[in-house]
């Protein structure tokens, strides 16, 4: 694959994630916040996507990002529903 088509691939996975947690906005930042509230935990959420084989590991790595970026407890199981949006926007559209 070359250097343009994974930049492309990632901006298209990226547009995905950013889309669906903005959508769940998990802080309730957004009514008041800019629409970039969440690119950085978008961006590590797009890094673990490489790296996760199962909704469960995903969803696990999206609770420990939020509850590390908000000092706020994210259990794996209130981020189940928006990591299976996610698997399934990115991982089976392959």
């Amino acid at each position: 694959m070359s250097n343009k088509h994974l930049k492309e691939k990632y901006n298209e996975t990226f547009n995905i994630v950013k889309k669906i947690v903005n959508d769940w906005d998990p802080v309730g930042l957004l009514p008041s916040a800019p629409d970039d509230e969440y690119e950085f935990e978008i961006t590590r959420i797009v890094s673990l996507l490489s790296n996760v084989d199962s909704v469960n590991t995903l969803s696990d790595g999206i609770a420990q990002i939020f509850t590390k970026a908000f000092d706020w407890s994210f259990s794996l199981e209130e981020c189940l529903p928006v990591a299976r949006i996610i698997w399934a926007e990115t991982k089976q559209k392959k």
